[in-house]
């Protein structure tokens, strides 16, 4: 008997950077020849992880610009051919929650984007990517 595919999907981890955009249209550049599924995530930093949006006034502002900032990029990974796009906030630590998210609901891959930072200034703030790279369970495609 044949096995059924299953759709391919990416999480690409977003914020409001250009490196982000540019992994958003790599991304949809590559879901539009492939049929792979976009998910965007937004992280809202915090130091405690959280499963939903916590309904304090700072956490639901932070979510209104995290929407916002989201629908932006929902567009333009549509408007350089990805369909079906997804998006999706999480609030807590953004290496971990991106590392969670991605586990726990069986993403084939995760896309970042980077500075690409180096030497005492990376030592000194770390990279997201790299803590990515280090911890995920799955394939990680960082973009310069």
């Amino acid at each position: 008997m044949a096995e059924q595919e299953r759709e391919v999907r990416a999480l690409i981890a977003v914020d409001p950077s250009e490196y982000s955009k540019k992994a958003v249209i790599q991304s949809a550049k590559f879901a539009k020849k492939t049929g792979v599924k976009l998910t965007l995530l937004h992280v809202i930093e915090d130091t405690v992880s959280y499963k939903e949006i916590p309904d304090t006034w700072v956490h639901q502002q932070k979510a209104k610009k995290a929407q916002a900032l989201l629908d932006e990029l929902k567009k333009l990974a549509e408007e350089h051919g990805a369909k079906d796009v997804d998006t999706k906030i999480a609030v807590g630590p953004v290496a971990e929650e991106i590392v969670r998210i991605a586990e726990e609901e069986n993403y084939d891959y995760i896309v970042v984007g980077t500075r690409g930072m180096s030497g005492l200034k990376r030592l000194l703030i770390g990279s997201v990517a790299e803590k990515v790279v280090l911890h995920a369970h799955c394939p990680v495609v960082v973009v310069r």
